[in-house]
């Protein structure tokens, strides 16, 4: 039996401004009910916010440019680094951040989501889709020999043509993975083996981007193209626009959810250092 979020009304609060010096965030990570974890890649900074004002309650300085971002457990966050491919731990320590440990990974990785086993990442130039140890050691790898044109653009994760640009991964309470492909338009499901077992797409869907699993049957993706976030119940295959250019929503790019707060952040792409927050009613 699946648990459902009523998902049909979300009003909008006032944004919250993040001092980036003027760039885009490029990923969010809800860390605790009153602060986010963003990633702001031209700054090569991971940024702790207070998720009330928007102000940034402290950052972190990597050596490269950061990508995506998704929280190990409640202290720990842990972030991809293509450049130097790896993926490296950032320990939270009330209102501080610090560099933990780092894995060396198989290329040049985007996307990253936590599973079961450990880590679900994607490559850019390697088009691979691996699960990985908590120690690096590769579980589970989906690669081109399980299908043509699998992966072009791995970035946040999501075959013929199942994967070109698969920039955002994420993992559900069922231990399934999503994956969002910018060129297909579409959202993939595999199992926690990275065995595809379906494959989604529709009309609204227009190159995808951020995704999140919000419950074992409730995944909500940004669709960058249509100015819209949209509603895939797997188990049905229907998908529902939740959030339109009239609910606020212009260029969504990233997004992330607080259960307990039943609060939808979203990063619009093009406006520098902003979220937008949305209230379940």
């Amino acid at each position: 039996m699946f648990m459902f979020l009523d998902l049909s009304q979300l009003q909008r609060q006032q944004d919250r401004k993040v001092d980036t010096g003027g760039w885009d965030i490029y990923d969010i990570s809800v860390v605790s009910d009153t602060r986010l974890l963003v990633t702001v890649r031209k700054e090569k900074k991971v940024r702790l916010v207070d998720s009330q004002t928007g102000g940034s309650v402290a950052h972190i300085t990597l050596e490269h440019v950061p990508d995506t971002v998704c929280m190990w457990d409640n202290n720990t966050a842990v972030v991809t680094l293509p450049l130097e491919q790896k993926v490296q731990f950032i320990d939270i320590h009330g209102d501080s951040l610090t560099l933990g440990r780092s894995l060396n990974v198989n290329g040049d990785v985007r996307g990253i989501a936590r599973s079961e086993e450990g880590l679900v990442v994607s490559y850019e130039s390697s088009p691979w889709l691996e699960v990985l140890a908590v120690n690096g050691r590769v579980l589970h790898r989906f690669t081109p020999a399980h299908g043509r044109d699998v992966f072009d653009w791995p970035h946040f994760i999501a075959t013929r043509n199942v994967f070109r640009r698969p920039f955002f991964i994420a993992t559900s309470a069922d231990n399934m993975v999503y994956v969002s492909d910018g060129v297909t338009s579409t959202i993939t499901q595999l199992d926690s083996n990275l065995r595809v077992t379906k494959t989604f797409s529709d009309p609204m869907l227009q190159d995808p981007r951020g995704i999140i699993s919000v419950s074992a049957d409730q995944v909500l993706v940004c669709s960058l193209h249509n100015d819209r976030i949209l509603l895939l119940c797997p188990s049905s295959g229907v998908i529902t626009s939740i959030l339109d250019q009239q609910g606020g929503i212009k260029w969504p790019w990233a997004l992330t959810f607080s259960p307990s707060q039943r609060k939808l952040y979203v990063v619009p792409n093009k406006v520098s250092g902003r979220v937008q927050v949305f209230q379940q009613q």
